[in-house]
C-alpha cells in the first residue's frame, strides 16, 4: 500500500510532533509512505531515518496551479493508493489536483471550524472528493458529522490524537529560578497563541480572585499580538507581579516540565495539544466546559470548571496549589491516562485499520 502525505513542518518539531510520529508508525507498519510538505531541517531528518521519501512541496496560494500539476505526477508516478492530508490549503489544492485519479483521500480535522453553511467549505473537507475525515476527539467527530448530509455522514470517523510521553523524555526540566520564581513556589501555566476562542482573558481574570498572598506564579506562554488588552488586564491583577508573560516560547514542554499545574481557558476546543504535552510532563489540568478536550481528563487526572468563570476556574487552581498531594497524584494519572488511553500506538493501529478499510470498499 502506496500512501502519500501533505502538510507543513516548518514550525516547532513538538508542534507537529503527534503528526509525524504517526506517518513514522505507519512506515513501520509496511505502509510505503511518502510525504509532501515544507520541513525543517530536524524534522526533514527525521523522516530519512525512518526511510521515508519526503518530497520539498506546498502550495503558495488557495489555488497553486504548478502544485497542481505536481500532485498529479506524484500520484501517477508512484502510483498512490491514498493521499492523507493534513492542511487545509494543500487539501483544496489536491482535489483539484485527483478529481479525475482512481486514488483514496483522507483527510485531518482538529477543531470545529467547517461548517455546511460556509461555501468555502466545499473547496477542502466537506468537498464531495473526500472519501474519510479523521475527526482528533468524539466533541469534533459529532461536529463534523452534523454538517455532512445523508449517506455522507459516514465520511466523518474519529481516531484520537494519540501521544507518547517518551518523546519528551530527554528534554530539560525548565528553571523556574531564572525567572525569579524561588522553588518552593507552585508554578502555573497556560500555553496558547491568542485567539478569541482560547479564552485566554479569563486565565488573566481568574487571578483576580487568588489570595496575593498565596505562594504561587502564572506562566502565560504564546503569542499575544491578537488582543492588545491582554497587557492592561495584566495590569490590573493584583497578582500583576506573579504574571510571566513569555510570549511565543520553542521550550514550552521544558517549561511545563518545570510547572507544577497546567491551566487550559477554551471557550472551545477540539482536543487540545498543549493538554496532551502537558500531562506528558505529569502536570494535572484545570481546563474549562470547552468540548474534545474534555475527553483528555478524568475525575483523577484533571479539575473541569465552567467556561467564562474566573471565579471556578481560580477555585480550581487554588484546590490544586493548597493541596501538593493532590496535585502530584493527579499529575501522575494524567501521564498514565496518555500512556493507557491515547497512546500513540493505538492512532497508529486504528489509521491502519481505516486504510484497509477504504481500500476494500
Amino acid at each position: 500500500m502506496k500512501v502519500l502525505s501533505t502538510g507543513d513542518y516548518v514550525g516547532n518539531m513538538t508542534n507537529s510532533i503527534a503528526q509525524f510520529e504517526l506517518l513514522i508508525g505507519l512506515k513501520k507498519k509496511g505502509i510505503d509512505v511518502i510525504v509532501v510538505a515544507y520541513f525543517t531541517e530536524e524534522i526533514l531528518k527525521k523522516f530519512k531515518d525512518a526511510d521515508i521519501e519526503c518530497i520539498q512541496d506546498f502550495p503558495k496560494s488557495k489555488v497553486d496551479f504548478d502544485y497542481i500539476k505536481n500532485m498529479k505526477s506524484y500520484v501517477e508516478k508512484y502510483n498512490i493508493d491514498i493521499i492523507h492530508a493534513f492542511h487545509g490549503k494543500a487539501l483544496r489544492n489536491t482535489i483539484v489536483a485527483i478529481k479525475d485519479l482512481p486514488v483514496k483521500l483522507i483527510t485531518y480535522m482538529g477543531s470545529t471550524s467547517i461548517h455546511w453553511h460556509d461555501p468555502s467549505a466545499y473547496f477542502t473537507y466537506l468537498s464531495p472528493r473526500v472519501d474519510k475525515i479523521i475527526c482528533n476527539s468524539d466533541f469534533v467527530y459529532k461536529h463534523v458529522k452534523n454538517q455532512l448530509i445523508g449517506k455522507r455522514k459516514n465520511k466523518a470517523i474519529r481516531i484520537y490524537k494519540g501521544y507518547n510521553p517518551d518523546w519528551f523524555a530527554e528534554l530539560p526540566v525548565f528553571d523556574m529560578t531564572s525567572l525569579g520564581i524561588q522553588k518552593e513556589t507552585t508554578v502555573v501555566c497556560l500555553a496558547a497563541n491568542y485567539l478569541k476562542v482560547k479564552g485566554i482573558e479569563y486565565y488573566i481574570k481568574a487571578t483576580y480572585h487568588i489570595d496575593p498572598n498565596a505562594n504561587v506564579q502564572f506562566l502565560l506562554l504564546g503569542d499575544m499580538r491578537g488582543n492588545k488588552d491582554i497587557p492592561q488586564l495584566i495590569e490590573k491583577s493584583p497578582l500583576k507581579k506573579k504574571i510571566h508573560a513569555l510570549g511565543s516560547r520553542s521550550d514550552a514542554v521544558s517549561l511545563f516540565k518545570g510547572a507544577d499545574i497546567y491551566v487550559q481557558t477554551s471557550l472551545k476546543e477540539g482536543f487540545g495539544r498543549a493538554i496532551s504535552e502537558a500531562m506528558c510532563a505529569k502536570l494535572p489540568v484545570v481546563m474549562t466546559n470547552a468540548g474534545g478536550c474534555t475527553e483528555l481528563i478524568d475525575s483523577e487526572s484533571g479539575i473541569v470548571v465552567e467556561k467564562k468563570n474566573p471565579k471556578a476556574i481560580a477555585q480550581g487552581i487554588m484546590k490544586l496549589v493548597n493541596n501538593k498531594y493532590l496535585r502530584v497524584q493527579m499529575g501522575q494519572n494524567a501521564y498514565k491516562r496518555i500512556e493507557n488511553v491515547y497512546p500513540i500506538s493505538k492512532t497508529i493501529d486504528e489509521t491502519l485499520a481505516l486504510y484497509h478499510s477504504i481500500l476494500e470498499s
